[in-house]
C-alpha cells in the first residue's frame, strides 16, 4: 500500500514517542515540582506561624506585666484599708482569690492548646490528595 506525500511528510514531521528514560525523567521532574511546591506551601505556614507567635508573646508580656501591677497596687489598697481591723484574714483572702484564678487561667491555657490547629495541616491535606491522585492513577494506569 502506498502512502501520499503528504502522510509520508506528517510522520517524518511528527516526533518519536519518549524514550523510557526520558519518561522517567519527566515524571521525576513533575516529582520534584511537586515537593517543591509543598515545601513552599510549608514555608508559608512555618513563616505565618512565627509571626503569630511573636506577636502573641510579646501581647501576653505585656498583659503581664500591667496586670501584675494593678494586682499589687489593688492588694496593697485592700491590705491598707484592712489594715487595723482584720490585715491577717485579707492576706489570706486575697492569697486564695489569686491561687484559685491561676488555676482558672492555667486550665483556660491547657483547654487552648488540646484544641489548636495541627502544625502544617494545609500542606498536610495537599501531600494526601497528591499521594490519593497519584494512587488513583497508578491503579487506572492513565498517564
Amino acid at each position: 500500500m502506498a502512502r501520499s506525500p503528504q502522510a509520508e511528510q506528517d510522520a517524518a514531521e511528527s516526533p518519536a514517542p519518549p524514550s523510557m528514560t526520558e519518561a522517567a525523567a519527566s515524571v521525576g521532574a513533575r516529582a520534584l515540582g511537586l515537593v517543591q511546591t509543598r515545601v513552599e506551601l510549608a514555608a508559608v505556614e512555618l513563616a505565618e506561624a512565627r509571626v503569630r507567635l511573636v506577636r502573641s508573646l510579646l501581647l501576653v508580656g505585656a498583659t503581664l506585666a500591667c496586670a501584675t501591677l494593678a494586682l499589687m497596687v489593688a492588694t496593697f489598697g485592700v491590705i491598707a484599708w484592712y489594715w487595723e481591723t482584720s490585715r491577717f484574714t485579707v492576706i489570706t483572702a486575697m492569697a486564695v482569690l489569686y491561687a484559685a484564678a491561676a488555676v482558672l487561667l492555667w486550665q483556660r491555657y491547657a483547654s487552648l492548646g488540646r484544641s489548636a490547629p495541627e502544625l502544617l495541616s494545609a500542606t498536610l491535606a495537599a501531600l494526601r490528595a497528591d499521594a490519593s491522585q497519584l494512587r488513583g492513577k497508578a491503579a487506572d494506569g492513565s498517564p
